[in-house]
């Protein structure tokens, strides 16, 4: 679990953090996603997100691994999100 800050002057859609988890020492790794619990936002398409973060904002994420997922030897991550 954690939160990101929104420290920018413009709302960040489909807030999601990527965990890429190490597998072994000859580089195999797989990524899992988790999205923000952020505000919700609907776009002129009629899409609804709750995923927004707007400016100054906090948003909450929490990311599950899942037992089958197996070992890993360590982690990376990178936040990504839109604006429209």
């Amino acid at each position: 679990t954690g939160e990101v800050k929104n420290i920018g002057n413009r709302r960040g859609d489909f807030a999601k953090i990527n965990f890429i988890f190490r597998k072994d020492w000859k580089g195999e790794t797989e990524t899992l996603t988790a999205f923000v619990q952020g505000t919700n936002h609907t776009f002129d398409t009629g899409i609804v997100t709750d995923s927004s973060v707007l400016p100054g904002a906090t948003a909450s994420f929490e990311l599950i691994v899942p037992k089958a997922f197996g070992m890993f030897i360590g982690y990376s991550y990178s936040l990504d999100w839109e604006e429209f």
